[in-house]
């Protein structure tokens, strides 16, 4: 899902502009294994990186040992993951609402893509992406019907394409003209199979949908699909977003509190970077024996256990240094998780938290209109797909779907609702 364009095709500003984002909030839902990759990755990164070290030809694998053991220690904080599911697990709390009659739109509600997946699986997809990026989009790619009767014809699929796949649109007149999309296929090389990229243009060209694909530079001829032997005057690809289904680029939602979740583990790592190497206490020791009168009166050599015994002179002196347990690093992280949670991270708090009921309220009715906004575009959004599905298919017929929108916790107390969180994070629900 993150993988960025390697061939040259042209990219929306948009999509330029929101790679990092969408970058940093799958790495933050995947967590320290997600955070330490993006450092690696050429999406580039926001607020999540390793202590600065000299490095020369000499050092060079010690220096990256260090930054390895810097991150090693760090310990992640799974707000973002956790968030994430439990948003996507609150929309599909239900399963989605399917009406119609017609027997060829109910099997196409069994295997939408063509891979089994369930109308209720595809919708649950879109909702995890679209948390994660705010965008999504739905190819309605017509059966192959040419010569069969109505009642031979077979069924159309939905292909789903992640905002990292939708690299460019056009519109004029409010129509959109043309989409460009990375897709992934398989080629055989000797025994061998290797992952390659292609690219997908639609596109309406003297008036007629195209579809055309770009494969090691060379634009294979154009498909033009039909209904009823009659070719497509628009682009059978739909939009879904977070605040709306337009092919416009939404906020990601949960990019705030990705950003602030890598910024405490940032934290995290210098914290436990300063205890490995300050947080042990120091011995030192100040005499004027040498160094035979002091092997000689300690045979077993200096020890610095609690249960070791040394023997010096009345002259000699022994100290022990320590740095103190308070500082500035694990109150600045205390003061990240607190804004962790203002930003709607769904994590498990302290019973004695000093918060006031509105302010929890607040908190929980911002998160859950969100989920309400998204679960309607989702909706409306896979409804027009079935419909063009239909249309492709040559079957008429209502199609209502619903999307889940109502949850547990519309009717709940900020207390109810917290309990609600902490059953499903340990476990429980």
């Amino acid at each position: 899902n993150t993988r960025v364009n390697t061939m040259e095709t042209k990219l929306d500003k948009g999509y330029t502009d929101n790679l990092p984002l969408w970058a940093q909030v799958r790495a933050a839902i995947r967590g320290k294994q997600g955070a330490i990759k993006l450092l690696d990755s050429s999406y580039g990164y926001f607020g999540i990186i390793s202590p600065h070290y000299r490095i020369t030809q000499s050092n060079h694998a010690e220096v990256n040992q260090k930054r390895l053991a810097y991150f090693g220690r760090g310990r992640f904080f799974e707000a973002t993951g956790r968030t994430h599911d439990a948003y996507v697990g609150m929309i599909g709390s239900r399963d989605v609402e399917f009406e119609t009659e017609n027997e060829k739109l109910i099997e196409l509600s069994r295997n939408v893509d063509g891979g089994n997946s369930t109308l209720n699986d595809f919708a649950l997809e879109i909702a995890s992406e679209l948390l994660i990026t705010a965008r999504y989009g739905v190819l309605v790619d017509p059966p192959s019907n040419e010569g069969k009767t109505i009642s031979q014809m077979g069924s159309s699929k939905l292909v789903g394409y992640a905002a990292e796949s939708i690299v460019r649109h056009v519109e004029q007149s409010g129509k959109l003209v043309m989409v460009e999309l990375l897709e992934a296929y398989w080629k055989k090389v000797d025994d061998d199979y290797e992952c390659k990229e292609q690219t997908r243009r639609l596109e309406i060209v003297d008036g007629k949908y195209t579809s055309r694909i770009k494969r090691e530079d060379d634009w294979e001829e154009p498909v033009i699909p039909t209904i009823k032997g009659d070719p497509l005057n628009y682009i059978p690809f739909q939009f879904f977003g977070s605040e709306n289904n337009k092919p416009s680029y939404d906020r990601p939602v949960m990019f705030g509190l990705a950003h602030q979740n890598m910024g405490h583990f940032m934290l995290d790592c210098d914290n436990r970077d300063n205890l490995h190497y300050h947080a042990q206490g120091k011995t030192n020791i100040y005499t004027d024996m040498d160094n035979e009168d002091i092997a000689a009166m300690n045979p077993g050599g200096i020890g610095v256990g609690a249960k070791d015994v040394n023997v010096f002179d009345s002259t000699s002196k022994m100290e022990i240094l320590q740095i103190e347990a308070t500082g500035a690093l694990p109150a600045e992280m205390l003061r990240d998780e607190k804004r962790l949670i203002m930003l709607g991270a769904q994590v498990a708090q302290d019973s004695a938290t000093n918060q006031t009921l509105g302010a929890k309220e607040i908190e929980s009715n911002a998160s859950t209109s969100q989920l309400k906004r998204i679960a309607n575009n989702i909706s409306n959004g896979l409804t027009r797909c079935v419909q063009l599905a239909a249309e492709f298919m040559s079957v008429s017929g209502d199609v209502t779907i619903k999307v889940n929108d109502q949850f547990v916790t519309d009717n709940m107390t900020a207390q109810d609702v917290m309990a609600v969180f902490q059953g499903v994070q340990g476990g429980e629900v």
